[in-house]
């Protein structure tokens, strides 16, 4: 009583009408908490005044938790004083409960309807969204918990469908992320379909050996295929140069692809592509990681990339560089020699 009377003399208008309640309610503890608490938030500044007592969670359930000798002293002492009925916090409390329990019964309907439905739903989903049927299958078909299929699962469900900045983005991201033990041996097992010949304007990847041994050299290229003869190919190498310019230039490439529904037979326009990269800045990372390969030195199954990948084996670092001496050479030095390149135009 001691320390009310102190705290009393520093009080404002509201904590002493606090206090003096207190003091008639010295067999109540349960009221007495109620005021501690009330006394508190003011100190605080959390509480400018009694009426804000309602609006405050923590002494609403203190309120709702009274016995019922305390509820009677609540009432003849303290509502009169302006603190807020008790039965009305009750029935507030008690119809919260209760829309909270219906709104966990109604999500429980809904994901039992939902999950019933689902395929029905999928399916009315996909007729809206063509790219996410042609993504459904591609993920049906891929090695369940594969590389690639791990990865468009995740981004199917932040809803990244359709190719554009995000889904590069998204699979740079991963790539970097997760892709680190994602090697060439795995691009050869679980990259794509097996082929026996290249189709133009698709993506690849293989094994190549140069005969004659070249002064640098990709063993493991990945292309797109804009140019064939009967005994060499041309394309575009993505590995030649670094993950952040391939996502700037598969960007600029889309807008070249013969459709947009990115099923396996999706391509990009070769012919019209071809043109555009000799003259347009945009492509000229393009121009630069243009190269040519023999049939012959083919040391590997030819693997063809389903347009629903390019992204994402494109950010892969599965590329390894090699001398004619066979030494090993560094990713990132032929990246920046690619990019002296670029900005001196040669």
């Amino acid at each position: 009583m001691a320390e009310e009377r102190k705290s009393l003399k520093k009080a404002g208008v509201e904590e002493k009408k606090i206090f003096k309640s207190l003091a008639k309610l010295q067999k109540y503890p349960r009221v007495r908490e109620i005021f501690k608490e009330a006394a508190r938030l003011f100190r605080s500044g959390k509480l400018k005044n009694i009426k804000q007592i309602s609006k405050n969670r923590n002494l609403n359930k203190m309120l709702a938790d009274l016995p019922r000798e305390d509820r009677k002293m609540y009432k003849k002492h303290l509502e009169k004083l302006g603190f807020p009925s008790l039965e009305e916090t009750i029935t507030k409390i008690q119809k919260t409960r209760t829309a909270i329990r219906l709104a966990g019964e109604k999500k429980d309907k809904i994901k039992q309807v939902k999950d019933r439905f689902s395929d029905q739903i999928e399916e009315m989903t996909e007729k809206k969204n063509p790219i996410l049927k042609t993504l459904n299958k591609h993920i049906k078909y891929l090695g369940e918990e594969s590389f690639f299929q791990k990865a468009h699962l995740a981004a199917k469900q932040r809803s990244i469908i359709e190719r554009s900045e995000t889904s590069i983005d998204f699979y740079r991201e991963y790539a970097i992320e997760y892709g680190t033990s994602f090697n060439f041996r795995d691009m050869i097992r679980e990259g794509g379909k097996r082929k026996s010949n290249f189709l133009l304007g698709r993506m690849y990847f293989y094994k190549y050996k140069p005969d004659p041994i070249e002064t640098q050299f990709d063993l493991y290229p990945l292309i797109f295929i804009l140019k064939k003869s009967s005994d060499h190919f041309e394309g575009i190498n993505f590995h030649y140069m670094s993950p952040k310019a391939r996502a700037m230039l598969i960007e600029n490439i889309f807008l070249y692809l013969n459709k947009l529904d990115y099923t396996a037979n999706q391509k990009i326009l070769f012919n019209s592509f071809i043109k555009i990269i000799r003259n347009n800045r945009k492509f000229r990372y393009a121009k630069h990681c243009y190269r040519q390969y023999k049939y012959s030195s083919i040391d590997s199954r030819i693997i063809e990339v389903h347009p629903l990948d390019w992204e994402i084996a494109m950010m892969v670092e599965t590329e390894r560089f090699y001398s004619n001496t066979n030494r090993r050479i560094r990713s990132r030095n032929v990246w920046k020699r690619t990019d002296i390149n670029v900005r001196g135009g040669q």
